[in-house]
This record gives structure tokens, C-alpha cells and sequence, in this order.
């Protein structure tokens, strides 16, 4: 019917010419409308809509028109006033880039292959860009200048890290941005952890590369960088969750802005990192680097200054905080066994508490990490039962939990 349409009035016949009148379309808006957001965000998501939903062959084809090269090699403030970061546009105007990021990377995506040199060629205008926030660190640098550009930049990778869903193009990003420019977010982490307009989109671009989706971190077995990256992952959500912790009480509206929705960020990121398969937790202890440790001990820390009632009053908190501890209880009992007894008292309440929530995913991840501790113990009173030398050895860990519960009974009654 749209073609048709386009047909009847604009005399186009061929598929190839609608592709083109589209595509020019989006250009025009994108470099002459860069000021009114309504029309830069339904140009954007008509743009995400076809570089996801036409068949591979028809991407081909897509590629291939003018409009679409000029997008890929010119994507600058300079031909598209949107990706600027003047003061004439708001933070919030700056949500726009990570859409128009996730589309023309998945365009690029079309004949990449292993092509490293072309991938340096697209991420150029951002190489400048790091490149400039660097020197502005280097310097007594103007704080707003370095700031909007942060904010622009994570929000443009974020883009970019979500449409890369295979090994190789995964890997090409992972080696653009390590280790140069993630030490430059983690320094803006620990400069503004105080405002959310710019710590979000870091510690999202963060959650997002922490995604294993379609596999794509499953790096090469000589190749050190999934504990590279869950390393940088932990440094960020320690330096967060340390920082974000010495504001102190806050009031009723601020705490979710302020506070939780990082914390729920975090969450999320470790949440992908644990249930990934790409990191080996236990060579953290094997090599005495105490990442890992470091990491799960700011989770305690964040969640211990977190209301039950908060827990489950805010959405985005509980749907990050319940899976995380669904992934804890399947594969790290050691960690729940060694936790000092209010903090298991707070878990196990959360779970109590989560069982009678209406979000399924709150209500399932209870159920599910429920079992794994009942699981756990249970093993425990069957070795127990044995008590031979090496199962009292290996115990030891569900000796501890199995102490707590015996002192503190009430709490699986009550569940």
C-alpha cells in the first residue's frame, strides 16, 4: 500500500528509487531539523526500523544508496547539528544519538566482516572526540565542556556496543576502547557521581558491554580480556557504590534519581558479567586479585542501604536486584555462606518479601534462588549424615549456613 501510495504521487515504480526517496528523507531531517526533537526522534526510529526489519539482501541493497555512505562516513555535529553538544540543546536532547548510533551501526554491520581498518574509519569522529576529553582532563579543564561531551559519547557507544552482536566486531570495539578511553569513564565516574544526567549513561554503556548476547564475548582462550573487561566492569561499580554511598539520607524524590536507579544499573551489569560464561571467577583467587571480592562486597554495601520496601516499590530496582541474587545463589553459595548474619537476614527476608510480588521476574528469581539455598543445605545435611573426613572438609561453607539457620529458624518458617 506505501509503495502504491508513493506511486501514485510521486511517480517512484522502482523498490530501489522508494529506498532512495527514504533514505534521502532521513538525511534531510537529520542535518536540516537537527533542532526539533520531535522530528529528529520519528526520523531516528524510522531509520532503526529499516536497518532491523528488511531481509539481509534488502540491506544490501540499502547500503549501497548514496545517502546512507554519506551517514556513515559524515556522522559529525558538523552535518548533523544533533550530535553537537552545545548549550542549545538539553541532556535529555542528547537520548536521541544511542538510537541513531544502534541503526547506522547495524548498517555498517552489512559488509564489515573483519574489515579493522574500516571499523577505525567509522569510529573516528569519537576517536577525536576521547581524544579531545583527554586533554581537557590533562588540563584545568572546563567541566561542562568535558562533561556534555562524556554524556554524548556514552551515549553513542551504548548504540554502537548494542548493535555488535557477533565475536569479531564485538572484539574490534573492545580493543578501540581498552584500556585508554574506559580509564577516561571511569574518571568521570568518580568526578560526577553526584549527578545522574551524566553517571547513567556511563554505568548503561557499562551494562551493555557486559551483555554476552549471541555469544559475542566469547573471546579466544589465549585472550586475557573477559577478565580485562569484568575488572573494569568491578572498578566502576565499586568506585560508584562507594561514592554514591557518602550522600548520606536523601529525600523522598531524590532517592531514586540520586541513588537507586545507579544502583539497579550496577546490578544489571553485574548480573550479565556473573551469568555470562566468559569469566572464570575462581582465577580472581587463584592469582590473589581481589576484583571479584572487591565487587561483591559493594553490592553488601549498596544493598544494605536499601529499604525492603524500596526493593519492591521501585520496578527497575527489583528487576535488576532479584535476578543478581538468583545468579549468586546458583553459582556463588560460598559468598552467601560467608556473609555476616543481618546481611543474610536482609537476602532471605528480600526473598520472603519478593514471593508475594505480581512481577513475575521478582516472584520467579525468589522462587528460584529460594531453591538453590534449600538445595545447598540440603547437600549439607546429606554429608552430614556421611561423616567421613572429606565431607566435613568441604562442608564447611553450608556448616555456616546451616548454624544461621538453626539460630535464626523463623525465617524459612515464615517463607
Amino acid at each position: 500500500q506505501v509503495y502504491a501510495r508513493m506511486s501514485e504521487v510521486l511517480g517512484i515504480t522502482d523498490d530501489n528509487h522508494v529506498l532512495e526517496t527514504f533514505m534521502t528523507k532521513i538525511v534531510t531531517n537529520l542535518k536540516y531539523r537537527g533542532r526539533c526533537e520531535p522530528v529528529i526522534s520519528r526520523t531516528l526510529q524510522f531509520l532503526n526500523d529499516l536497518s532491523v526489519g528488511y531481509p539481509f539482501y534488502l540491506l544490501k541493497k540499502l547500503v549501497k544508496i548514496e545517502a546512507v555512505r554519506f551517514m556513515l562516513q559524515n556522522h559529525t555535529s558538523k552535518h548533523f547539528p544533533f550530535l553537537g553538544i552545545s548549550d542549545n540543546y538539553s541532556l535529555s536532547d542528547l537520548r536521541c544519538r544511542t538510537v541513531f548510533y544502534t541503526a547506522l551501526t547495524r548498517l555498517l554491520m552489512v559488509d564489515l566482516g573483519e574489515d579493522e581498518d574500516q571499523f577505525e574509519n567509522f569510529m573516528l569522529p569519537l576517536t577525536v572526540s576521547f581524544e579531545s576529553v583527554t586533554q581537557i582532563f590533562k588540563s584545568s579543564f572546563e567541566q561542562e565542556e568535558a562533561k556534555r561531551m562524556l554524556i554524548g559519547l556514552a551515549r553513542d557507544l551504548r548504540g554502537i556496543a548494542f548493535a555488535l552482536n557477533t565475536k569479531t566486531s564485538y572484539t574490534m570495539l573492545f580493543d578501540w576502547i581498552y584500556p585508554a578511553y574506559i580509564s577516561v569513564l571511569q574518571r568521570a565516574i568518580e568526578l560526577w557521581y553526584r549527578e545522574p544526567a551524566c553517571t547513567t549513561p556511563i554505568l548503561k554503556l557499562m551494562a551493555e558491554f557486559m551483555q554476552n548476547r549471541s555469544q559475542r564475548l566469547n573471546f579466544d582462550v589465549s585472550s586475557p580480556n573477559g577478565i580485562l573487561l569484568f575488572r573494569e566492569a568491578s572498578k566502576m561499580i565499586c568506585t560508584y557504590g562507594n561514592q554514591i554511598l557518602s550522600l548520606g539520607t536523601l529525600s523522598k524524590d531524590q532517592v531514586y534519581p540520586l541513588k537507586l536507579k545507579g544502583i539497579s544499573i550496577c546490578y544489571s551489569a553485574l548480573k550479565s558479567a556473573l551469568c555470562g560464561n566468559y569469566v572464570s571467577f575462581g582465577v580472581f583467587k587463584l592469582y590473589g586479585d581481589n576484583h571479584f571480592d572487591n565487587v561483591l562486597q559493594a553490592f553488601v554495601k549498596m544493598l544494605l542501604s536499601v529499604s525492603h520496601s524500596d526493593l519492591l516499590q521501585y520496578r527497575k530496582l527489583s528487576q535488576s536486584y532479584y535476578p543478581l541474587l538468583e545468579c549468586l545463589t546458583q553459582d556463588h553459595m560460598s559468598f552467601i555462606t560467608s556473609l555476616e548474619p543481618h546481611v543474610l537476614i536482609y537476602i532471605l527476608t528480600s526473598i520472603s518479601e519478593g514471593l508475594t510480588a505480581v512481577d513475575t521476574i521478582v516472584s520467579s528469581s525468589c522462587c528460584a534462588s529460594l531453591d538453590y539455598i534449600v538445595t545447598y543445605l540440603f547437600k549439607h545435611l546429606a554429608k552430614e549424615g556421611k561423616k567421613t573426613l572429606r565431607c566435613r572438609e568441604i562442608s564447611q561453607d553450608g556448616q555456616r549456613l546451616l548454624h544461621f539457620m538453626q539460630q535464626n529458624p523463623e525465617i524459612l518458617q515464615q517463607v
